[in-house]
């Protein structure tokens, strides 16, 4: 009797020290890896760390009003700037978002190619012109097009930290920030597909125009599974919209 409880205070010491032993080379691993990462994000671009940070989802209830305030602006000025590809005019065949509505919201981020780094006001205000985008409602700048006959827009840039806003004129003086925010809103007037798309080849060109990071809504590097994973999702949400119009028809 007494053997076996010897046996069994063994066996627990054994146990505790294995488990100490494979913590403590976890931990070990997690500081190596920290340590190999030759550009890890900073703080200012961690949605954990950041308490600047820009929320879409503060924009939200803004946003829901912006095609009426566009219509107002457009009439003073034009739309998109030469050169760039339009989304085609397929609001015949989309049914236009209705009030209520479920909304899905897709994010994308051009960030400064290191965490020291910052992007030049200047080359930032440049670029984004370059792809044709217009600073207008809420301080920031849209993407936007005549669609059925009215100024729609199709996707927005913001400022990375909050409040958001990126003033044409401070950029032109020099202002430097650590990064953008491109974000579209679902139903729009256009397929959501071909609504993403847009939105990531504008990223793409932005990018490469700042000589930027692209990253994801959670600020990790943009992978080909991710921008696969959003347009199943994206797929996903207007198969569900289209399923419960149907429904409501019955």
């Amino acid at each position: 009797m007494e053997l076996r409880w010897i046996l069994l205070l063994i066996g627990l010491v054994v146990l505790v020290a294995v488990y100490f032993h494979s913590t403590a080379n976890r931990r070990t691993r997690g500081l190596l890896d920290r340590e190999d990462d030759p550009d890890p994000l900073p703080k200012s671009l961690d949605l954990r760390a950041d308490e600047q940070e820009v929320s879409v989802s503060e924009l939200q209830d803004e946003l829901i009003n912006l095609d009426a305030l566009l219509r107002e602006e457009a009439a003073e000025q034009s739309g998109d700037g030469e050169g760039v590809a339009k989304v085609a005019d397929t609001s015949a065949q989309v049914v236009p978002p209705q009030a209520g509505e479920e909304e899905m919201f897709v994010v994308l981020h051009v960030a400064a190619p290191s965490r020291d780094a910052r992007l030049s006001g200047p080359e930032v205000l440049a670029a984004l012109e370059a792809c044709g985008l217009e600073h207008g409602a809420l301080g920031i700048f849209h993407r936007r097009q005549e669609i059925g006959g009215s100024p729609r827009i199709l996707f927005s840039v913001a400022n990375m930290v909050k409040p958001g806003t990126l003033d044409p004129e401070s950029l032109a003086a020099g202002e430097e920030i650590p990064g953008l925010s491109l974000f579209m809103r679902l139903p729009a007037f256009v397929p959501g597909e071909e609504l993403y798309r847009s939105l990531l080849a504008c990223t793409h060109e932005l990018a490469q125009r700042l000589g930027g990071r692209i990253l994801d809504e959670y600020r990790s590097a943009l992978t080909q599974s991710a921008m696969e994973k959003m347009l199943e999702d994206i797929r996903l949400f207007e198969l569900k919209r289209t399923k419960r119009r149907e429904g409501s028809k019955r």
